[in-house]
């Protein structure tokens, strides 16, 4: 098996035909497509049923109870059979022609293959991503983008953009992420999603992009990110979570960066004040107003493309 497509669904009865269809339409060989059903009590499991019986791509599984959105993605990728996978959520859906385009840029070098999108809601298109356009992103700008500032708009929330080994993305899903806050990153995903792609790079140079919109994202109301409070804390958390556990030359430019946000940002006062309690010590005024600095002129505060090392 190739590729995989995993569509990880709860009580989308109304939606996730959508999804499952713009996976059907995929054109290339050796496709699984994997539905897991998170114990839906709307009838959503025997729309599964149903596809699952006129296709023979598509593999049906459903949970015994509902375990919430992150461990559901967790289940799908372990169960999924492609040396490539990806995460197609139940509301969303896939262009013709995303995996052939996605797998044709894979290389030993690159982490994941990144592809662009448009989000829409019921009124049309209401963003448009434009990022794809660098068609290889060297993991020091692209950690830039994802800790500190992005002045190209790079998307790291959501792996509907991506694919990736399926090995390192069963090892990246994380449920949940110690914390101080009691934020149940399990239940909403604000978090695991970003760190997805953080603990992947880290160990490649170079992420590929195709320079075309080639998923769409659906606001509506019953979107768990819509749904779900305090995301600006959890996403800040993760941040932090990642610079003290992976990346530790980051440290003080982040604690320096955090500084300054917190002045108007209350989630980063408490990420700051919690750090602060843990090191002590004061933040550096030049790595501070340095980040203000890039921050007030939309520049990157670039990182060495090598700096975590090539594939041998």
């Amino acid at each position: 098996m190739r590729v995989s497509t995993v569509i990880p669904v709860y009580n989308r009865r109304e939606l996730v035909c959508r999804a499952i269809e713009s996976a059907q339409l995929q054109d290339i060989d050796g496709h699984q497509i994997v539905l897991i059903d998170n114990c839906s009590t709307d009838g959503t499991w025997e729309i599964l049923q149903r596809y699952a019986s006129e296709d023979p791509r598509i593999k049906a599984i459903r949970n015994k109870e509902n375990v919430g959105p992150v461990r559901n993605w967790l289940l799908g990728v372990q169960a999924s059979e492609g040396q490539y996978c990806h995460l197609l959520f139940s509301d969303d859906a896939l262009e013709p022609g995303f995996l052939k385009s996605a797998l044709g840029e894979f290389d030993d070098q690159t982490a994941f293959v990144l592809v662009g999108h448009t989000l829409r809601d019921a009124t049309g298109v209401v963003e448009a991503s434009s990022f794809q356009r660098q068609t290889r992103i060297a993991v020091g700008e692209f950690m830039d983008s994802a800790i500190f500032l992005n002045p190209k708009g790079i998307q790291l929330t959501s792996p509907l953009s991506g694919v990736f080994r399926r090995s390192e993305l069963v090892d990246s899903i994380v449920e949940q992420i110690p914390n101080p806050f009691g934020i149940d990153f399990s239940a909403h995903g604000a978090g695991p999603d970003q760190l997805i792609f953080l603990l992947v790079a880290r160990n490649y140079p170079w992420i590929r992009c195709v320079d075309e919109r080639m998923v769409v994202m659906h606001a509506h109301e019953g979107s768990i990110t819509l749904t779900s409070s305090n995301l600006n804390l959890a996403r800040e958390w993760v941040r932090w979570y990642f610079v003290e556990n992976y990346w530790h030359e980051a440290i003080e430019r982040y604690r320096s960066m955090l500084w300054l946000k917190s002045r108007k940002n209350a989630d980063c006062l408490s990420v700051y004040q919690y750090i602060q309690s843990k090191m002590g010590g004061k933040v550096s005024m030049s790595l501070a107003m340095g980040y203000g600095i890039r921050r007030l002129f939309g520049l990157s505060w670039y990182s060495d493309p090598k700096l975590f090392g090539e594939k041998s």
